[in-house]
């Protein structure tokens, strides 16, 4: 397998495998799929939904050593739980919640689990990975100024709001991180561009690391940190996270209405 998609056909919601211009249906779930014997069908003919319906995706940060300013690595990163609520479709609209100062992209890898994970050694790890997709890590608060969101309450509950994780467009089955090249893209200007090389904790670390505190299940996530150049969002911006090997993950922004007193 390589790049696995889900997908809403005919009013149903599948898993295929993208080949070319094409999606071959497939039978099972995360970690344990088959071909289903059924005719392939147009990928312009469905929509794509996140590749993934997670019961839980951690985030991490900070994810890359250019963030440490030449200082000393810390043995593991902060971990921060985004909710199945806050997933969103490949195309969907990122919400940006009324009173709330700023909300910004944070462009990232995610690692997608293929099987139940607790405990795991790190030499085993790998074996826990099913593949890897784009994840926009939208949060709320002053991520330009750092030190000013760590002092904020949006450092605890910054990225909890509904539509706060697009996850997509495939998960490639078939990568390393090693060195992958990682954009992310506000109304076509560039606002971040890194390399993966650069990542503090390998995908297996942080498998290891964060099932030796919580159950990871299939499907689930976790984000590998967002590299130099977080910024906000505003009402409607049109938001791209691009993942060498992966494709790219496109999103627009609305402001949110404020309720009906």
């Amino acid at each position: 397998m390589s790049k696995i998609v889900r997908y809403s056909f005919g009013g149903a919601a599948r898993f295929g495998e993208l080949r070319g211009a094409k999606i071959q249906p497939l039978r099972g779930t995360i970690g344990s799929f088959s071909e289903a014997d059924e005719p392939s069908v147009d990928a312009a003919q469905v929509r794509l939904l996140a590749p993934t319906t997670p019961t839980k995706v951690v985030a991490i940060g900070p994810g890359y050593r250019v963030h440490l300013r030449g200082g000393p690595a810390p043995a593991r990163p902060h971990y921060w739980i985004k909710p199945a609520s806050a997933l969103l479709d490949p195309e969907g609209t990122i919400e940006l919640p009324s009173g709330v100062p700023m909300v910004c992209h944070e462009s990232e890898v995610a690692v997608v689990i293929g099987k139940v994970s607790k405990d795991v050694p790190i030499g085993r790890a790998p074996e826990h990975i099913f593949g890897y997709t784009c994840i926009n890590d939208v949060t709320a608060g002053n991520m330009v100024n750092i030190p000013e969101f760590l002092k904020s309450q949006y450092f605890v509950d910054g990225k909890i709001f509904d539509t706060f994780c697009p996850l997509g467009p495939c998960i490639e089955t078939d990568l390393s991180l090693d060195d992958l090249e990682l954009e992310c893209r506000v109304n076509g200007v560039v606002r971040q561009h890194h390399n993966t090389s650069d990542l503090l904790f390998s995908a297996a670390q942080l498998v290891s690391m964060i099932s030796s505190i919580l159950t990871l299940n299939p499907g689930d996530a976790i984000g590998t940190g967002s590299p130099p150049g977080m910024g906000p969002l505003v009402d409607g911006d049109v938001v791209e996270v691009e993942v060498q090997g992966i494709g790219v993950l496109r999103n627009h922004v609305r402001a949110k209405s404020a309720p009906a007193r």
